[in-house]
């Protein structure tokens, strides 16, 4: 039998060896996907991850780097969908000095960067398929060659990515090659989103405004904010409920956030707006009831996008670069919302 200071040495031992998670959540969807993150860690096998904008993708990506036995090296994470395809090589592959005018120097490219570790590949579906050729024989031959060298160099990397989209609909579409599809698909790993397990959505917080504290202080959730939240479907979850908890502690009152909190009452209305030198843009009818918190929430959402796109004379990737999100993302939500720009 052990003795009671064995069983305290024991619980501190657990403590010490028991994995550490990005993602958090109680509920049993996530409780399956860290399972299934503590399995995929032990191998070396290319991993996709499937899930919603803003249901962490990259952080379990994180997770099984960090699990791993490469947890040492170097976690390389790469959005696919934001490099121009005129310098996607050079940015994956590397540049050898004198390659072209203004290199100066030998520059390692994401593979080399990843040598050993890990290379995340986010939004995969974004690469073109003159890309996707490249990437094929890098996975197949294990070796790059940097731009203008003529020497081929092996790299040790391990490949996850990510996409919100079926990578297997964008083969059926001829947007993405099958035979690279059958090296990157080796298991899939699906994150839920955030209505899925809104259980978690009090942990989430709670984390959420932690971090927050040295920007906006101590801040607590009424049991009315909780349920409220609860309540949303969060169409763009944790990043979504990041973005609402920053905005609604700016609001709050003595360091409580209350369900009146989490949308501003007043918000300016397009026509208010005056822009005379400037086009103005056509956002559809905002339904006149905005006492449902999914609508205050869509109202707002508008507004905020709107604004960005005037402050951006409606040039949308300045736009987009404004507001935090990509390109993709901001054509995406201005179809949701019924925003038009002018003829």
């Amino acid at each position: 039998m052990n003795s009671p200071g064995h069983e305290v040495l024991n619980a501190f031992a657990a403590d010490v060896v028991a994995p550490m998670f990005s993602l958090l959540g109680d509920s049993p969807v996530m409780q399956a996907a860290r399972e299934q993150i503590l399995k995929l860690a032990a191998s070396s096998v290319p991993v996709a991850i499937y899930g919603e904008s803003g249901s962490g993708k990259e952080l379990a990506a994180r997770d099984i780097h960090s699990l791993s036995a490469r947890s040492q090296q170097a976690f390389v994470p790469v959005n696919c969908g934001a490099i121009p395809e005129s310098l996607m090589e050079s940015e994956f592959f590397g540049v050898r000095r004198g390659a072209f005018t203004g290199a100066t120097e030998d520059r390692p490219g994401f593979f080399q960067a990843a040598h050993r570790g890990t290379l995340f590949l986010d939004e995969i579906a974004e690469l073109p398929l003159s890309m996707q050729v490249k990437l094929l024989r890098v996975i197949q031959e294990g070796k790059v060659r940097k731009l203008g060298s003529a020497r081929e160099e092996p790299v040790d990397v391990r490949i996850l990515c990510a996409t919100h989209l079926p990578l297997a609909q964008a083969v059926q579409q001829r947007a993405f090659r099958q035979d690279l599809y059958y090296r990157l698909n080796v298991i899939e790993l699906r994150l839920p989103s955030l209505r899925e397990r809104r259980e978690d959505i009090p942990l989430l917080c709670e984390a959420l405004l932690r971090r927050q504290l040295k920007r906006v202080g101590p801040v607590t959730l009424t049991a009315e904010a909780v349920a409220a939240l609860k309540a949303h479907d969060f169409p763009g979850n944790v990043r979504e409920l990041e973005n609402m908890l920053e905005r609604a502690a700016a609001f709050a009152s003595n360091g409580v956030i209350g369900a009146e909190d989490l949308m501003p009452r007043s918000l300016p209305s397009c026509a208010a707006v005056s822009c005379p030198q400037e086009p103005s843009a056509e956002i559809g009818p905002v339904p006149a009831d905005t006492s449902s918190f999914a609508l205050r929430v869509r109202a707002f959402e508008r507004q905020l996008i709107i604004d960005a796109l005037r402050e951006a004379r409606f040039r949308r990737a300045r736009a987009a670069e404004r507001l935090g999100i990509s390109l993709r993302q901001l054509r995406y939500r201005m179809q949701r919302l019924d925003i038009h720009e002018p003829d």
